[in-house]
């Protein structure tokens, strides 16, 4: 019996799946295959019920579930507390928001590579709904996002607070000092995707219930939204601090509503049970995000509830 197979039958059991696992671990599948048999001929007997379509555990694999991962979890924290951090090797994928990746991502990988010169990262950038699911189901193994994630068996960290006001084009409103919500619900608002927790944000504020409430579009880039925004196409709720010189510059204007700001959280989940390898990037998430921990409100801001991501 070796970690291989202990890895292998882990993930097989996670994905119900033997391609699947393959995939993950860079393997093909007929590796996976000669792992899982072969520790099958180890402990004699079958883990998995192979009549069925996808990978079901039998009784004596859901038996070893809570022992391999057991194992694999001991393993992980002895080669990070004793081994050298250098020696550590394998793939994390993280999920990420959008804003972090145009931000201050660069400087996450830095702090990684500086610790674990060995740990290659993979990024996969989207909405929360996409991220939630991918931690959820494991294709994901942390996931950086707007909001906090919070559900049993997962751990969130968070990563301080982004001012956003609701922006429009300069030539739009043109002498207007102040708009009431009211009448901004009635413009054409520029949506950040489908579902996310950003367009839950903008319904909650504008007191919209429902999707047939809208007016304008959607499009699931931040930027392309600044774009949009900037050619008086509607109206954008964008991160006032990462577009301060086209607002310095006079391309792009903050609409005085009441508040003039809105303060979005973010944060950082994992696996309770995940490797320390997981929360010790999750600790250098923290120690590298440019997001203001604690913002000097010298203008009245909303904060956004965190709980309402799901």
């Amino acid at each position: 019996m070796n970690f291989r197979q202990l890895e292998s039958f882990l993930a097989i059991a996670e994905l119900n799946s033997f391609a699947a696992a393959a995939d993950r671990l860079c393997v093909t599948q007929s590796t996976i295959s000669a792992r899982i048999h072969e520790l099958e001929q180890v402990l004699g007997v079958e883990l998995f019920d192979r009549t069925q379509r996808t990978a079901r555990l039998t009784l004596k694999g859901r038996e070893l579930i809570n022992y391999a991962a057991q194992i694999m979890s001991l393993s992980s924290e002895i080669r990070l507390r004793i081994g050298a951090k250098d020696a550590l090797t394998g793939v994390v994928r993280i999920g990420v928001a959008e804003l972090v990746a145009i931000s201050w991502l660069p400087d996450l990988v830095n702090a990684v590579r500086h610790e674990y010169p060995n740990i290659k990262l993979e990024f996969e950038v989207g909405l929360n709904p996409s991220l939630i699911e991918g931690i959820r189901n494991g294709r994901l193994d942390l996931v950086i996002l707007a909001g906090k994630f919070q559900e049993p068996g997962f751990d969130a960290f968070d990563l301080g607070r982004v001012r956003f006001s609701w922006m429009s084009s300069p030539t739009m409103f043109p002498g207007q000092e102040k708009i009431k919500l009211e009448e901004l619900r009635k413009l054409p608002i520029l949506y950040q995707g489908k579902n996310s927790f950003t367009n839950g944000i903008m319904e909650q504020i504008l007191g919209i219930s429902s999707v047939r409430e809208r007016t304008g579009m959607t499009c699931n880039s931040l930027d392309a939204l600044f774009a949009l925004t900037q050619a008086s196409v509607g109206i954008g709720f964008l991160p006032v601090s990462h577009y301060s010189d086209a607002i310095r510059n006079g391309k792009l204007k903050i609409i005085q509503t009441e508040p003039k700001y809105f303060l979005m959280p973010f944060s950082i989940s994992c696996a309770s049970n995940s490797p320390e390898l997981f929360t010790d990037i999750a600790r250098l998430c923290v120690q590298s995000s440019k997001f203001d921990k604690l913002i000097e409100e010298a203008e009245p801001s909303t904060h956004i509830p965190q709980a309402d991501i799901l």
